[in-house]
């Protein structure tokens, strides 16, 4: 199972720049954020926010902030992102992408929370193996 979204947004922003509810995240450099429209009314655990990461262009980005209900923003430092990218939640980890283990190591949880977490909101395809 692979959960991902397409960046909505990005912006280059100045060191000292506050991010997302309570400010709790702060860049210390200047750094270009991302938005993704995943939140935990999608499944991502709110209890992940600081140590969780998302796969964006073939690199670990961290979540910058609190997880939203609607979005999670990742700072991803020079990296070149345009809105359209894809931002890898989890995936099996064949790309160097978080696995649901990761997010369940992130998060205090196992596995299955993470995976029955994925709510409706987000769409399904499913491909035949092969």
């Amino acid at each position: 199972m692979t959960v991902r979204a397409q960046v909505l947004l990005t912006k280059r922003v100045p060191a000292g720049t506050g991010v997302n509810y309570g400010l709790d995240y702060v860049t210390s450099t200047e750094t270009t954020l991302a938005l993704v429209p995943l939140g935990f009314a999608d499944g991502v655990p709110r209890q992940a926010a600081g140590v969780a990461e998302f796969l964006l262009n073939g690199v670990r980005c961290p979540v910058a902030g609190r997880v939203a209900m609607d979005q999670v923003v990742l700072d991803v430092g020079d990296l070149p992102v345009r809105a359209g990218d894809v931002a890898v939640m989890f995936g099996p980890g064949d790309h160097g992408e978080p696995t649901v283990h990761d997010w369940a190591r992130w998060a205090g949880t196992n596995t299955n929370d993470i995976l029955t977490g994925i709510g409706a909101r987000v769409p399904r395809r499913y491909e035949p193996q092969p």
